[in-house]
């Protein structure tokens, strides 16, 4: 699979733009916020290059669905 490449502002702009447009999270979890991904070996980390894997201030029945989103663009996008 062709992954798309983008920076860490793209990236992270993205995965917050599918949360806020996530239909099935309440309003708590649409205004959550994540730190910009961090770059990582790929080969420790699935075979994609970036990770979020803190999550400061956000509750915790929004992880779940945060950590979906996230999974999804993994597989979509790799780090510049």
């Amino acid at each position: 699979m062709i992954k798309n490449v983008g920076s860490a502002q793209k990236i992270r702009a993205e995965i917050l733009r599918r949360v806020q447009e996530n239909a099935d999270l309440g309003e708590s979890c649409r205004d959550c916020d994540i730190p910009i991904p961090r770059k990582v070996d790929p080969v420790a980390n699935g075979g994609c290059n970036w990770v979020v894997d803190e999550f400061p201030g956000v509750a915790q029945e929004c992880m779940a669905p945060l950590k979906a989103v996230i999974g999804e663009m993994m597989r979509e996008y790799e780090l510049s």
